[in-house]
């Protein structure tokens, strides 16, 4: 998950880290598992021993938040650092004597909470207030949220890949190379998640233009733990609950204390499952298990990953494949993916490609439901 010493890092990673000049803006990009969070915690601890220590590690979601200061607490760096960028913006307005009042639209609320600071920042001539910001998840920004926080540091330095990009207003990738100069600094392999995952995951977004395929850079040591993804087509939601906890009784006396993920298209479901988990007495030790949704994962890894109710995610519109595609990325190891009914047809193509072959159907098993 963090790294315990230097020698973990590859060579890439370590110029990241110490390579670039103190005062160098640059973009670092990235496959998910290729260490970008990692390099963003070990630039902030260099940023300290530099005594420099008035920056901000920023993150998209309170979940990310929650999984950032588990790393900054292990590298030495304050979980004080680590923050979203509403509350950012939300501090930098009370600093300033102005409030913010939500809609409880996300969408409206991002809009306005971005325009709001940065006319903040015009009608004050606000600049490099800080000595340095680290943004995790630099897809997912609109570009005024970007431009926001380019005016507010001298050192920026954004973590991103477009292939993970799952919110419908993100910033260009032109604008986040624009505002760091053009200084792009590349992490071509990544470690955490198993080449049969990956296989999937490069069939989920075929455009190999817009996409770069992953599997190629794929370093994980797939001979001695050997990666597996599996689907499960369930009768009804209850009983792919129901299944997912079977196997997690399993699971967490197989894998320890490594974290197991049960993620979901929707908030209602994701409740759902905790209630029946909370009322679940055959699993004795349920800390190792997050429950979330696909969009609160975002960043998170996980030994294994569960990903129910997968039948909805045509309701999810234009993100849907990238919003599954960085779900089942979450895992390691091991990936389950369930539904009922019918999954979207992208997903069973892509999940069929590390199945044996089909045999051919009989004609009379073209007819009925």
């Amino acid at each position: 998950m963090f790294w315990l010493n230097d020698t973990q890092l590859d060579d890439e990673q370590k110029s990241a880290v110490r390579g670039i000049p103190l005062d160098t803006s640059f973009l670092l990009k990235g496959p998910a598992g290729s260490g970008k969070t990692n390099v963003l915690l070990l630039r902030a601890r260099w940023l300290k021993a530099k005594a420099l220590s008035d920056f901000k590690i920023v993150v998209f979601t309170s979940s990310l938040r929650d999984f950032v200061k588990m790393g900054a607490e292990q590298y030495g760096v304050s979980q004080d650092t680590v923050t979203t960028a509403f509350q950012l913006f939300r501090d930098l307005l009370s600093e300033y004597g102005q409030t913010f009042e939500s809609s409880g639209n996300f969408e409206q609320d991002r809009a306005m909470l971005a325009g709001q600071v940065n006319s903040l920042i015009a009608n004050n001539n606000i600049s490099n207030i800080f000595p340095a910001l680290l943004i995790d998840e630099g897809q997912d920004y609109t570009d005024t949220e970007i431009l926001v926080f380019r005016r507010l540091t001298t050192r920026l330095m954004i973590a991103c890949d477009s292939r993970q990009s799952i919110y419908r207003q993100t910033g260009a990738q032109e604008v986040l190379s624009s505002v760091v100069n053009n200084n792009v600094v590349e992490l071509k392999y990544h470690y955490r998640t198993g080449l049969k995952i990956c296989t999937v995951a490069d069939h989920i977004l075929k455009d190999s233009n817009n996409f770069p395929p992953i599997r190629g850079e794929c370093k994980y040591d797939e001979k001695s733990k050997p990666s597996s993804l599996e689907t499960s087509a369930c009768p009804s939601f209850q009983e792919q609950m129901e299944l997912i906890i079977s196997r997690l009784a399993m699971q967490v006396d197989l894998y320890g204390d490594a974290l197991i993920g049960v993620l979901f298209p929707k908030r209602e479901q994701q409740q759902a499952f905790k209630a029946l988990l909370d009322a679940d007495s055959h699993i004795p030790n349920k800390s190792s298990i997050r429950i979330n949704t696909l969009h609160g994962a975002k960043g998170w890894e996980y030994q294994a990953v569960h990903i129910a109710g997968c039948e909805t995610l045509s309701r999810m519109g234009s993100v849907q494949k990238r919003l599954i595609y960085t779900g089942i990325l979450r895992a390691r190891t091991s990936a389950h993916i369930y539904y009922t009914g019918h999954m979207p047809g992208y997903l069973e193509s892509a999940a069929s490609v590390i199945m044996p072959p089909a045999p051919d159907p009989s004609l009379e098993t073209l007819f009925g439901a």
